[in-house]
């Protein structure tokens, strides 16, 4: 009698490994891309003359750069023109002294952003994340989490000239 289910049990046996086997490989998968998801590239925040200073980003910068990204669908984290600068850096991109770009702080990021449509998308999105100082260049958009400075602003570069889009005019 008990042979007689002996095709029922390789049965059920089978179909425990093949489902088995089916949550395993998921579970690998999704733990690989999950790690692969979690690791960033701080070299981009790097100053142009100290490799691995970018190590010092603000994470709430971080965060709100990898939300602006999934909201935009533009790769801001590969279009990192600038962030973390040494004061000699600073000094000879032309930054200002108390930058929110130096390394004692690491609190702001320039993206490259070369038409306008790209600028006005990135800038609408950051203040939609609540970012509450915008810089816009012709070739970038300047992010920063500097509370030390003033807030709600944006202007344009060079310094003083209006930026081409506004969110908090």
């Amino acid at each position: 009698m008990v042979s007689s289910y002996k095709h029922i049990y390789i049965g059920i046996g089978t179909a425990a490994l093949i489902v088995g086997g089916a949550v395993l490989i998921r579970y690998l998968t999704e733990s690989k891309t999950k790690k692969q998801k979690s690791r960033i590239d701080f070299s981009v925040f790097d100053s142009k003359d100290i490799a691995g200073s970018g190590r010092c980003i603000d994470r709430s910068l971080l965060k709100r750069l990898q939300l602006l990204e999934k909201r935009t669908g533009y790769a801001v984290l590969k279009n990192i023109n600038s962030a973390v600068r040494s004061h000699f850096w600073n000094k000879k991109v032309g930054g200002v002294s108390n930058s929110a770009h130096l390394i004692t702080k690491c609190k702001a990021v320039d993206i490259r952003a070369p038409t306008r449509a790209i600028r006005n998308l990135l800038v609408v999105q950051a203040y939609n994340l609540g970012f509450t100082r915008i810089g816009v260049g012709k070739t970038f958009v300047h992010l920063d989490v500097d509370t030390s400075k003033p807030q709600y602003v944006a202007w344009g570069y060079p310094s003083g000239t209006a930026p081409e889009i506004n969110p908090f005019a």
